[in-house]
C-alpha cells in the first residue's frame, strides 16, 4: 500500500529527509550536513555532488526505518536563489552559487541601469533587478568570469532541480524558482529579454508547476539512494515556499515566519497587490502571500557563538547562549543589535548594508550582546510584517513560526513581546520537508489543493503569549533599530563608488 510521502529539502547547513503519513504525522526524519564553501568575501558556494551524497545518506536512513515500497511519491524543496552549470553528461560543473552569494554587484548594476522597469515587467512579470542575488546577474557573472565552464553547460539549474536530476534524469524548474529569469504566470523566457543579457536561453531548464510530477527514479537512482525505481518525483518549489504551505499560509490573514538560517516573513492576502520591499507570490489554486526574507537569522546565532563564545570552539551550545540572553533584560538595556553581517535583503535591499552595535555603555556585557541579537532578528521580523500588512491593508491578528527556529520557547517569546501579538509553533520543524510532502500530495492526487493538503497535514502547538509589561520598551527599542540603519549605511564606504 503506497500511503507515505517523502519531503526532501535542499538547505544550506544539510539535506533534510523526512517521510510523513497524509495526515502530516512524521514518520522518520534524517539530515545530513551540507559543507559551505567562502572562498572570497562576499562569496558563497556549495559543491552539487556533496549534495547528492548527502541525499542518498538521508533517503537510506529513513528506507531503513519504514518500507520504500509504502512510498507514493518523492517532493522536493531546496534553498534558491543557487546556480549550478550542469553539463551534457548531466554532472555538476564546478562548485554552485548559492543564495548568500553578493558577487554580482556590478552585474545587478547593470541591469538596473540598463532593463527599463517597463520592459522588465513585461518579460519577467517584476521590475526588481538591483540586487547582487538577483539570478540574471548572476549569470551574466558567471558568463564573464566561468566563459568556459559555462559553453560546457547545457543547463543552469537550481540546488533541488540538481537533486530532481540525479533522481530522474529530467531537467526542469518550477515556475518560482525561475523568479526574474522566466515570466511566473505564463512559464515563459521572454527572448527578447536574454537577447539582451546575450544569454543562451537555451540553457534555462523547462518550467513546469510545483506540483507537477518531473519524472520517476531510474534505476542508476535506485542502487545509488535506495528509493525504488519508478517512484514519481514531484517538481517542489523554493524552500521558503515549501516552509509557508506548512505554516499554513494557505489561511486567509495569517502571518508565518520561517525561522532558518535566515528568517522569512509572509502575510496571506485575497488579491494580488504591488509593494515595494516585499514581494508578491502567487502558488496558483487560490494560494496568495506576500513575503520577504531576511539576510539573517539562525546563521547569525553561529556567529555570535564563534565571536563571543570562544569556549565552545566550534560547537554551537544554544542553550547556553540562550541562558545568557535570558539574563539580560528586555530590550537589552538600550544596546540594539543590527543583523547585517552579510547585507540584507527585505525590506531594505541593501547588499551594501553593514552590522553594528548601537548604544553601548560600560553597563553592558556579554548577556545584553547575545539578547541584543535575538532582539535583532525579532525587529527585523517586525519591519518585514508592517511592510507586508501596509501593502495589504490588513493586519495578522497571530504569527505562525516553523522552521528549526520554532524550538526555541525563549526566541518565540522574544518575538511575541516584540510584535505584541501571538507566537504559534508548528508542531512539526522540518517545515520544508513538510512543505514538499504537501506539494507531492497533491502531485500525485492524494489532496485536491493545497489549501486541502495544508488542512490535512499541518499540527500546531500552544500560542505564546505575549508579555504586555515589554510593549513600552520593545516599542523604543524598535523605533531605534528603524533609525540604526538610515544612520549607519551613512558610515560605510559604497563598493560600488569606489569602483567607479
Amino acid at each position: 500500500m503506497k500511503d507515505l510521502l517523502v519531503g526532501l529539502d535542499v538547505g544550506t547547513s544539510s539535506v533534510k529527509t523526512a517521510v510523513f503519513t497524509t495526515r502530516g504525522q512524521l514518520l522518520a526524519c534524517a539530515a545530513a550536513p551540507i559543507k559551505l564553501y567562502l572562498p572570497q568575501p562576499g562569496w558563497a558556494e556549495q559543491d552539487p555532488d556533496e549534495w547528492w551524497q548527502a541525499v542518498c545518506t538521508t533517503l537510506k536512513q529513513i528506507t531503513g526505518k519504514i518500507d520504500a515500497g509504502r512510498i507514493s511519491c518523492i517532493g522536493l524543496s531546496g534553498q534558491c536563489p543557487g546556480h549550478v552549470l550542469v553539463g551534457r553528461d548531466h554532472q555538476a560543473i564546478g562548485k554552485a552559487i548559492i543564495w548568500q552569494d553578493q558577487r554580482a554587484v556590478e552585474e545587478a548594476v547593470w541591469l538596473s541601469k540598463y532593463i527599463p522597469a517597463e520592459k522588465a515587467r513585461e518579460w519577467i512579470g517584476t521590475d526588481t533587478l538591483g540586487d547582487a542575488t538577483c539570478p540574471p546577474a548572476r549569470l551574466l557573472w558567471l558568463k564573464k568570469n566561468r566563459p568556459e565552464e559555462w559553453e560546457r553547460a547545457e543547463a543552469v539549474i537550481q540546488p533541488k532541480d540538481f537533486i530532481a536530476l540525479r533522481l530522474t534524469d529530467a531537467i526542469a524548474t518550477d515556475q518560482y524558482s525561475a523568479y526574474c529569469l522566466g515570466n511566473t504566470r505564463n512559464r515563459i523566457y521572454a527572448e527578447d529579454f536574454f537577447t539582451l543579457l546575450d544569454i543562451e536561453i537555451q540553457k534555462m531548464p523547462d518550467m513546469i508547476a510545483p506540483t507537477q510530477i518531473v519524472g520517476r527514479v531510474t534505476e542508476r537512482a535506485e542502487r545509488e539512494a535506495g528509493i525504488i525505481q519508478g517512484t514519481p518525483v514531484v517538481i517542489g518549489t523554493i524552500d521558503a515556499y515549501c516552509d509557508n504551505l506548512a505554516g499554513g499560509i494557505s489561511a486567509p490573514g495569517r502571518a508565518v515566519d520561517v525561522a532558518g538560517t535566515s528568517e522569512i516573513i509572509s502575510l496571506s492576502i485575497g488579491k494580488e497587490v504591488s509593494t515595494e520591499g516585499v514581494y508578491p507570490v502567487n502558488l496558483g489554486e487560490g494560494v496568495r502571500f506576500l513575503c520577504g526574507p531576511t539576510q539573517a537569522g539562525g546563521d547569525t546565532l553561529r556567529w555570535l557563538s564563534h565571536c563571543f563564545f570562544p569556549e565552545s570552539g566550534s560547537a554551537i551550545e544554544y542553550e547556553k547562549i540562550e541562558s545568557e540572553a535570558g539574563a539580560a533584560p528586555a530590550a537589552s538595556d538600550g544596546l540594539i543589535f543590527l543583523p547585517y553581517l552579510n547585507g540584507e535583503r527585505a525590506p531594505v535591499w541593501d547588499a551594501e548594508a553593514k552590522g553594528g552595535f548601537i548604544g553601548l555603555t560600560y553597563q553592558h556585557e556579554r548577556r545584553h550582546y547575545c539578547r541584543a541579537v535575538y532582539e535583532s532578528i525579532g525587529y527585523a521580523i517586525r519591519h518585514i510584517l508592517e511592510s507586508c500588512e501596509e501593502a495589504a491593508g490588513d493586519k495578522a491578528e497571530e504569527l505562525v513560526v516553523c522552521g528549526g527556529g520554532s524550538r526555541s520557547v525563549f526566541w518565540n517569546q522574544v518575538k511575541a513581546d516584540i510584535l505584541q501579538r501571538p507566537v504559534k509553533p508548528t508542531a512539526i520543524t522540518e517545515t520544508g520537508c513538510l512543505g514538499a510532502a504537501i506539494l507531492a500530495s497533491v502531485g500525485c492526487g492524494i489532496y485536491m489543493d493545497h489549501r486541502e493538503a495544508s488542512e490535512k497535514m499541518i499540527i500546531f502547538k500552544d500560542s505564546v503569549k505575549p508579555d504586555i509589561r515589554h510593549a513600552k520598551k520593545y516599542e523604543a527599542g524598535y523605533r531605534a533599530y528603524r533609525r540604526g540603519y538610515q544612520a549607519i549605511k551613512l558610515i560605510f564606504p559604497d563598493s560600488r563608488e569606489e569602483k567607479v
